[in-house]
């Protein structure tokens, strides 16, 4: 997936912030993260389907590459 990819569903969110919208982004190995931007704020939160680990992170571009760098790194290892 490509960042400006990514850049726009993120954009979207923080836009519309006062609703909810939730997005999924899972790779090739079938692991997924939830990704949303908090009610009223400007904070993203991923969460690890797998793991239920959540991360919160207030930056696009840092949600962004996180995205991008895990999405990668499964797809990396399920060609190894």
């Amino acid at each position: 997936m490509k960042y400006n990819s990514v850049m726009v569903y993120l954009k979207t969110m923080y836009e519309y912030n006062t609703v909810k919208i939730n997005q999924v982004f899972t790779a090739k190995d079938g692991t997924s993260l939830s990704v949303r931007c908090l009610p009223g704020t400007y904070t993203f939160e991923i969460d690890h389907l797998a793991t239920q680990e959540v991360i919160q992170n207030d930056s696009l571009e840092k949600t962004a590459e996180y995205i991008i760098d895990y999405i990668a790194s499964r797809e990396m290892s399920t060609d190894s």
